[in-house]
């Protein structure tokens, strides 16, 4: 597409070309969050649970009298999966399904 003489497909090559490398960073950063929060469930024993990763978010079934340490847990984690020059932000919701955090 970028070799292309159309003017809207070069174009389009070319975001796809740009894109690639930050949709590739983000897969990568929430992955490694996902598994330092799946670590430190296990570590701390605790009986919540990381049940679904959907692009950048992360799913956890939490134990009501855990929400307190789940919701510190995921921000540290979330936060510091890589260092990078600007910090990651993080918001939290909680609810009773999916639907309801939005």
């Amino acid at each position: 597409e970028i070799k292309s003489n159309n003017f809207i497909d070069k174009n389009r090559g070319k975001r796809a070309a740009m894109n690639a490398p930050i949709q590739g960073s983000a897969a990568d950063i929430i992955k490694i969050a996902m598994v330092n929060v799946h670590n430190r469930l296990f570590e701390e024993g605790l009986k919540s649970k990381l049940i679904l990763q959907v692009h950048d978010e992360l799913i956890v079934e939490a134990v009501e009298d855990e929400l307190g340490i789940i919701e510190a847990l995921l921000k540290e984690e979330m936060e510091n999966a890589v260092y990078l020059d600007v910090d990651l932000d993080v918001d939290l919701n909680i609810g009773n399904s999916w639907y309801e955090t939005k």
